[in-house]
């Protein structure tokens, strides 16, 4: 219990750019772990669906041991199956803030981000810089608890999915990630290449979350008022590279472009329907 209390607070410190997927489960010896830390930077859009982007620092850590818990970014979760094809069981992930610095979650290395309430009569002035979120609600860090399955489809393709409840001021939004990934080995001696493509399902507590606008919301901000429905929030596809520079270190980087589909693309928080996210990472393997 002690060292689920622990993975409960990793989750809580350490960063991650994108909501991250369990780790392929590798059947190990008792008692022995595997695990690297490391430090990169990331650059995606201040929030999504924003025109602005921001860099930061991030940590980056994961680690996973023989009985089957692991910790992957703001993740931690406990692979319950004994069998190479198929990985299931319990998941938490912290959901990070929202304000109008846009997304919480990591050290912020640059971005200028206009502070104060906007004018709605002076929106168009080149001096005014516009922020939608300026009047909006917060949306205060949650944690997320819910579970994961994926299924081994051949040697190299991989299905995933997961299903995480709670996020949300109200607690109530629903999550589904489900992505058909492909591992590509031995391309080029001491790179892995995984390429990926997968949509994102939510409720309608959670899409009104992050893309509806309330009354009270409409009125303080340079928003229109808007309500949105459950659905397909989104579909992206990504690409992640390691390269293994020695037994110890290595260099983890991944490209991620998702495309905001639905009724969601509509919401006047919606400056771009496509939003791309490109981090790198140095790590030390244990």
């Amino acid at each position: 219990m002690k060292k689920i209390y622990s993975l409960i607070i990793a989750t809580f410190i350490i960063s991650s750019n994108a909501y991250a997927q369990s780790p392929a489960q590798n059947l190990m010896p008792d008692g022995s772990h595997d695990m690297y830390l490391g430090l990169g930077v990331v650059s995606r859009p201040l929030y999504e669906g924003a025109n602005q982007t921001k860099r930061q620092a991030v940590p980056v850590m994961q680690m996973q041991w023989s009985n089957g818990v692991f910790v992957a970014g703001m993740s931690a979760g406990w692979h319950l199956s004994q069998t190479f094809d198929q990985e299931f069981g319990p998941i938490i992930t912290m959901e990070p803030s929202r304000t109008a610095n846009g997304t919480s979650g990591s050290i912020q290395m640059s971005g200028d981000i206009h502070s104060g309430i906007v004018d709605p009569n002076r929106v168009g002035l080149p001096h005014v810089q516009q922020n939608r979120l300026i009047g909006m609600d917060d949306i205060r860090t949650r944690l997320l608890f819910g579970g994961f399955y994926n299924y081994q489809l051949s040697g190299q393709l991989r299905q995933t999915n997961t299903l995480m409840f709670g996020a949300g001021n109200d607690q109530r939004g629903i999550r589904l990630s489900s992505d058909l990934r492909y591992h590509l080995r031995d391309a080029l001696p001491h790179h892995q290449f995984t390429f990926g493509t997968g949509f994102t399902l939510v409720n309608r507590a959670y899409a009104n979350s992050y893309f509806g606008v309330s009354e009270l919301e409409a009125d303080r901000s340079i928003n229109l008022k808007f309500s949105t429905k459950a659905g397909i929030k989104d579909v992206h596809a990504d690409v992640f590279w390691n390269w293994n520079l020695n037994s110890s270190w290595m260099v983890t980087s991944k490209l991620n472009v998702s495309r905001l589909v639905g009724d969601n693309r509509n919401s006047p928080l919606v400056e771009r329907n496509t939003n791309v996210a490109i981090s790198s990472a140095i790590a030390y393997r244990f």
